[in-house]
């Protein structure tokens, strides 16, 4: 077996989780501009799109879940 099948996707943060191979196949990349505590960035949106918490920011987040609202590909999840 390959490893990078079993490779989990899932990046994990204090208490953001993303799937970030659901990202790959994300087309509206909208979490970044929903969040209006600028918990998120989108890196490589052209080519290889990702979602990231920026770590600084994470203890900005209020749970409110309008990114996991906005994701369409439900690849962020909030403890």
């Amino acid at each position: 077996m390959s490893s990078d099948t079993n490779k989990p996707s899932i990046e994990n943060y204090k208490f953001h989780h993303i799937d970030t191979a659901k990202c790959k196949e994300c087309t509206d990349l909208a979490c970044e501009e929903a969040c209006f505590r600028g918990v998120y960035k989108i890196i490589d949106g052209d080519t290889n799109p990702k979602c990231i918490v920026l770590e600084d920011r994470e203890d900005m987040c209020v749970k409110c879940h309008i990114c996991t609202t906005v994701c369409k590909m439900r690849a962020i999840s909030i403890d």
